[in-house]
């Protein structure tokens, strides 16, 4: 998908929080939401990450970002009892004011038993020792992590399921190619044995077709996610 360029003058705030449901398969029942970056500009443009991240890391804006994510995702969720998840990237995992920020929101906005961050493997793969961390420093605020696009990049993933994660998202082009590719279903295969072993629950992400749902339902993978179900929506009400 081609980048737009960003012409409208915005502010931080308009990066706002849309919705996509994280399924449960086995209770056909949304299970959490993931909380995605936007930007919806005064004209009402809508842009992804990919397409605005990169102002945000030039004008060194990342911490602001996250924690206005965090904030504005927490006071959406307040009092509806649904578990949610805020992405973080490297400079978050760097940074010790995370931890503080987390602490300092819990409880009083939200139950951290209901929230959890995500980091992508390529992150994750990368810096294992960092990670493990991170792991323990929020597993002691109560909440979890959860490690997205497992399977798009190489790295140790015997030490990455060795973490008491709460939960690993599969590449959805993994799934795809399950029933073509040996090396793939073997892998597939290998990562779902030893999720269920630590006891961390395995979403397929990226589930854009029946087609793939179908291969999905045919694993040991409890919950899915992806356009199949919803595409990221600014409310809940609208999913």
């Amino acid at each position: 998908m081609p980048i737009r360029e960003i012409t409208d003058p915005f502010r931080l705030e308009d990066i706002v929080p849309y919705f996509q449901p994280i399924v449960d398969l086995q209770h056909d029942r949304v299970w959490r939401y993931e909380c995605l970056a936007r930007l919806v500009t005064p004209s009402e443009k809508i842009y992804l990450p990919s397409e605005f991240l990169y102002l945000i890391e030039r004008h060194n804006h990342v911490q602001q970002l996250t924690e206005t994510m965090f904030l504005q995702s927490a006071r959406y969720f307040k009092d509806k009892q649904i578990c949610w998840n805020i992405n973080v990237d490297l400079s978050d995992l760097k940074n010790p004011a995370l931890i503080n920020f987390l602490r300092a929101q819990l409880n009083d906005n939200c139950d951290p038993n209901e929230v959890c961050i995500e980091v992508s493997a390529k992150t994750a793969m990368q810096n294992l020792t960092l990670l493990a961390e991170v792991v323990k420093q929020v597993q002691a605020l109560g909440m979890g992590v959860f490690v997205d696009n497992v399977g798009r990049v190489p790295g140790n993933i015997k030490s990455l399921l060795a973490m008491p994660l709460r939960g690993i998202k599969l590449d959805g082009g993994l799934i795809r190619q399950y029933d073509s590719n040996p090396a793939v279903q073997e892998y597939v295969d290998y990562v779902c044995e030893q999720a269920a072993e630590h006891k961390t629950r395995v979403i397929a992400e990226q589930v854009e077709d029946a087609t793939t749902l179908e291969i999905v339902e045919r694993l040991p993978i409890q919950y899915a996610q992806g356009f199949v179900f919803s595409r990221p929506k600014p409310t809940l009400d609208a999913i």
